[in-house]
């Protein structure tokens, strides 16, 4: 027997827990979701050269559309579910939404206006479609890289980008390693705000850690007992959860897509944890 699961949708507004609204909400079924990269070229006009010069490509804000149907028994029943699906949806929040098609990946997102209208009138079913704005354009892990595979099934899927056969490892004690980005796209806190944090602890007068694949660094320019939470968020370093920029040369990592070589100097005992959700397009 061939079972087919059927679709769903998960949101989760801001400080709330997750829900399927289709549980909440009598007679809702979600339908599917669609969207697509929204990516702009731009370009710079010479006078007297033909054609354009490339300048800079940047992914901006998308639109999911999340569609659903409506059974209902009469006008006054749509009217209950009318009030329900709208203040369920449109709260002015920011909210996670993840599907059965992409249950390890999630989008944030905030709904844009839409109706619930009978197909026809008197009919006693409704279709229509709520257009989530996606501002980041992209979407997300659900899980960051160092808890990666701490729910087993429910942190990874097919289509991550995770190779076959490799140990992924975000937290080492030891001066070299690797560290790997499962992202579509590399991920560059500096400028383009991406998310990254690297927990760190050492002993000695110094850490630096260097990139060896693009050559992107940081430093810390203070001695550290071993005991010390320092924490590159970003660009921006804290030292036991007080900022401590100024003890650093302000550089920060960037890691590109695939593997990336990492090495620490300067201390003699280092602790080091990456921490990122992974970026995906589309």
């Amino acid at each position: 027997m061939i079972i087919i699961s059927k679709p769903w949708i998960r949101i989760k507004a801001e400080n709330e827990d997750e829900i399927n609204p289709c549980d909440i909400i009598s007679g809702l079924t979600f339908l599917g979701d669609d969207t697509s990269p929204n990516l702009t070229n731009n370009y710079q006009d010479l006078s007297g050269q033909d054609g354009s010069l490339s300048t800079y490509s940047n992914f901006n804000r998308t639109v999911v559309n999340a569609r659903f149907w409506l059974h209902f028994k009469d006008y006054y029943d749509l009217k209950l579910a009318q009030h329900d699906i709208f203040r369920l949806f449109m709260n002015k929040k920011l909210m996670r939404i993840k599907t059965d098609a992409e249950p390890a990946i999630v989008k944030f997102v905030r709904s844009g206006n839409f109706s619930v209208e009978p197909v026809v009138e008197n009919a006693n079913d409704a279709v229509f479609s709520i257009p989530f704005e996606n501002p980041s354009g992209y979407k997300f892990s659900l899980l960051r890289s160092d808890s990666l595979y701490t729910y087993d099934e429910e942190g990874w899927q097919i289509g991550m980008n995770l190779p076959n056969g490799e140990d992924l490892v975000y937290r080492h004690t030891v001066p070299q390693f690797k560290i790997y980005n499962a992202s579509d796209i590399p991920i560059d806190p500096y400028y383009q705000r991406h998310d990254l944090k690297i927990i760190v602890k050492f002993n000695g007068n110094s850490l630096q850690l260097v990139n060896k694949t693009n050559g992107t660094s940081w430093t810390y320019n203070k001695s550290s007992n071993g005991s010390d939470i320092i924490v590159l968020d970003g660009i921006n370093t804290t030292l036991n959860g007080t900022p401590a920029s100024a003890n650093t040369d302000y550089g920060n990592l960037v890691l590109e897509k695939g593997w990336n070589d990492i090495v620490a100097t300067g201390a003699t005992t280092v602790d080091s944890t990456f921490s990122f959700p992974f970026i995906y397009i589309g």
